[in-house]
């Protein structure tokens, strides 16, 4: 798998689907409530996810109404996880009904406050110029996320749902694109990320 380099055209007839049912219980609050300039990072994410004018904006919740009206506005599709604890596996296998004709995927996590819509555009941009039609994020030398992966898989998934979505399967397919950020996208997983990203400007401080 070798790093690509953008082109300037990305594919469209793709759903994007952002994954924010974590409990985020290493963390100790939901962080996806974390806001980045006033703005909550599940906003953010389901905002630039729809930057790429998506056919379709599926984004996985936990159960319960409150995180609905952090997507007022956007033309997205609340999927609420009832058993996050199985893993982002669980979620997949939601989305994967409210897919529709897409051909591609773009799959995101809700707590990367550096990420950027060009860097998805350029994963799609990357996916639509390979066999395999995927992409996925260069991160210490493997795929990570975000990435585009094709519809088709989400009929593979187990049943049973999995804590490693597609990452294994990106590593093991031949020609993924690999696009390198111009930017650190590390997660807030845990205190010690979230005080790093709060130190770093990355995130707005939140209230102790």
């Amino acid at each position: 798998m070798a790093p690509w380099q953008r082109t300037g055209q990305y594919v469209s007839g793709h759903a994007a689907v952002v994954l924010a049912a974590g409990m985020s219980r290493r963390l100790g609050r939901p962080k996806q409530w974390l806001q980045v300039n006033g703005e909550s990072l599940l906003r953010r994410a389901a905002r630039l996810a729809s930057e790429t004018d998506p056919d379709v904006l599926i984004v996985l919740t936990p159960q319960g109404p409150a995180f609905g009206p952090e997507l007022a506005g956007l033309r997205a599709v609340q999927v609420q996880n009832p058993t996050p604890g199985l893993g982002v596996g669980s979620s997949l296998l939601l989305a994967a009904p409210h897919l529709g004709t897409a051909r591609q995927v773009l799959v995101l996590v809700c707590d990367q406050p550096r990420l950027h819509a060009a860097h998805l555009r350029a994963l799609l941009d990357a996916a639509a110029s390979t066999p395999c039609h995927c992409a996925a994020t260069l991160e210490g030398g493997v795929p990570g996320s975000p990435a585009v992966v094709p519809a088709a898989w989400f009929n593979d998934l187990p049943q049973s749902g999995s804590e490693h979505g597609f990452g294994r399967r990106l590593r093991q397919t031949p020609g993924v694109a690999l696009c390198a950020s111009d930017v650190c996208l590390r997660d807030i997983d845990n205190p010690d990320d979230l005080r790093a990203a709060s130190a770093a400007g990355w995130i707005d401080t939140p209230p102790q």
